[in-house]
């Protein structure tokens, strides 16, 4: 049985730099590029090999001679993504992550986690201030609604004394309507 090149999936998660699977020029056997151990049993794009420069890359016992697109399924939403050379190449040579570092997120949902750290230091920084003005606790109380909906934020006590206190500071803001909606979810759920 001949073997198959492989095909990308029409349905995987956009890359914002990196659009899709492109020849690189060099014509690496797949072979060659399967000595490093984390391409074993990887769906690998061979086509798109490029050199690492091994001296940029930290690594324990073998360094990656080459980077390959390897095709992934996002551990948070389960759909596929494509870890591109180019990628890897900046990952392990420019930021200095160990070549043992794999990729296990789709950028979509890396940005959402991001997103929600920013959110949590923003709120963890806020929570305890007394000197808030109407528009930074408006944002406190929409920090804790987006947490809330998240999973991270689950006191209910905390959620109704930001609550009360909203209805006194900013009663006509759209964020009061959110944490009541936000409360009102949690009682149904118990």
């Amino acid at each position: 049985m001949p073997n198959r090149k492989p095909v990308a999936p029409w349905n995987f998660v956009p890359h914002p730099r990196y659009e899709r699977v492109v020849p690189s020029g060099f014509n690496v056997p797949e072979k060659e590029i399967r000595t490093f151990w984390g391409y074993e049993g990887e769906t690998i794009f061979p086509e798109s090999a490029i050199p690492a420069n091994t001296s940029r890359q930290k690594y324990s016992v073998f360094p990656r001679r080459y980077y390959v697109d390897i095709l992934k399924h996002c551990r948070g939403c389960s759909r596929p993504f494509l870890f591109f050379a180019r990628e890897q190449q900046h990952w392990y040579e420019e930021l200095g992550f160990t070549i043992d570092a794999d990729c296990v997120r789709c950028v979509e949902c890396r940005k959402s986690d991001q997103s929600l750290r920013r959110t949590f230091k923003h709120y963890s920084e806020n929570i305890e201030r007394k000197d808030l003005d109407d528009k930074e606790f408006t944002k406190l109380i929409e920090d804790a609604v987006l947490l809330s909906d998240a999973g991270i934020l689950q006191d209910e006590q905390r959620l109704r004394r930001l609550r009360n206190l909203a209805r006194r500071r900013i009663p006509d803001r759209p964020a009061l309507a959110n944490i009541d909606s936000v409360i009102s979810s949690i009682q149904t759920r118990d």
